[in-house]
């Protein structure tokens, strides 16, 4: 959870994948099942983009000619379900012809929507079919309680998100591939502000519900600015990467790095009282201190501010806590530890 690439890759973009729809040449039946967390996103996503109650991703099985619902999202059926698919059912008629389409929902005509619309008062579908080559087909579908104000935007925003699943079907991964992208702070491969403020916020969620610690050090430079000035920004890039690097070493696979910006770092320590997130962050300072690079023989230095979240604290408050200790640090000259709440430490 550090943040970091893949061992033996440059970054997520580096990754090879071969496609999955294929399997010595013969069509894999079950291939949409494995990218269910992938397909789970694009259902979602597109249930909400398009104002809808409920939302699935179906693949025929030609074999049984059974619907299998792979991904729900609301009112809809839970993965794994399974029913004969009748010829002139709503959704055997997308996957079957690859026709999109709104119509009003008949339950006995279509089972799978009928599990959905149970007790729901939902009234309207809308699909679109998903052919991947050499995958099964399958269709993506969205159910609502009265018949949608903008046809025509509904059934584009289910084609285009049609197109990303088919590309997840037959290329398992592809979707995580962009997340990752997304996610990543190109230089260091540590998370980038955005991704840390979202696991921020899980895992202060985690720490509501079990009761347990969660501390944040807030990590800055000791006159970086200077360095890449009298260096250049070579340097300066390396010096970063090398930093994330040694902090990355030095953190637990539970913990969570990422760059905040600049020469700023952020790491959150689950599990972690502040005494104990103020030891580790001694350690990585000293590690940090311990930097040699080819060329320049200034040494690197950093100044940290610790903080542990307290109940009823957001995101936000935890960041500000920590970077509040940070400048203490800063003040009292850099290279040194500060705890909030706390004198700055003397440890230079």
């Amino acid at each position: 959870m550090s943040g970091s690439p893949p061992a033996g890759t440059n970054g997520p973009s580096s990754r090879k994948r071969r496609p999955s729809g294929v399997a010595n040449g013969a069509v894999d039946v079950d291939v949409a099942r494995r990218a269910p967390g992938e397909l789970g996103l694009i259902t979602r996503a597109v249930t909400v983009a398009t104002g809808a109650q409920t939302g699935l991703l179906a693949v025929l099985d030609r074999g049984s000619r059974h619907v299998d619902v792979v991904s729900g999202w609301g009112r809809a059926p839970a993965r794994d379900h399974r029913s004969p698919l009748p010829a002139d059912g709503f959704v055997g008629r997308v996957l079957e012809a690859g026709r999109a389409a709104v119509e009003p929902i008949i339950p006995e005509r279509d089972p799978v929507l009928a599990t959905v619309a149970a007790g729901a008062a939902l009234s309207y579908a809308a699909g679109v079919a998903i052919r991947p080559p050499g995958c099964p087909p399958g269709a993506l579908c969205v159910a609502f309680s009265e018949r949608p104000l903008d046809e025509p935007l509904v059934l584009w925003l289910l084609e285009s998100y049609a197109h990303v699943a088919a590309l997840c079907i037959r290329d398992q991964g592809t979707l995580d591939g962009l997340l990752a992208e997304a996610r990543v702070d190109g230089l260091t491969g540590c998370l980038n502000q955005t991704a840390l403020r979202t696991e921020l916020e899980r895992q202060i969620q985690t720490a509501t519900r079990s009761g347990r610690c969660l501390s944040c050090c807030f990590i800055d430079l000791d006159n970086f600015k200077r360095y890449n000035d009298e260096h250049g920004h070579e340097y300066g890039s390396r010096a970063l990467a090398k930093v994330a690097d040694t902090l990355r070493r030095g953190l637990r696979a539970a913990d969570t790095l990422g760059r905040y910006g600049g020469d700023e770092f952020v790491v959150l320590l689950p599990d972690t009282d502040q005494t104990t997130a103020c030891a580790l962050a001694q350690r990585l300072r000293s590690e940090i201190s311990a930097i040699t690079l080819d060329g320049p023989s200034e040494r690197l230095g950093a100044s940290i501010g610790v903080a542990q979240w307290r109940s009823g604290a957001t995101a936000t408050d935890l960041l500000e806590a920590a970077d509040a200790a940070l400048f203490n640090a800063k003040r009292s000259g850099g290279r040194v530890v500060s705890a909030a709440g706390e004198a700055p430490g003397a440890d230079k």
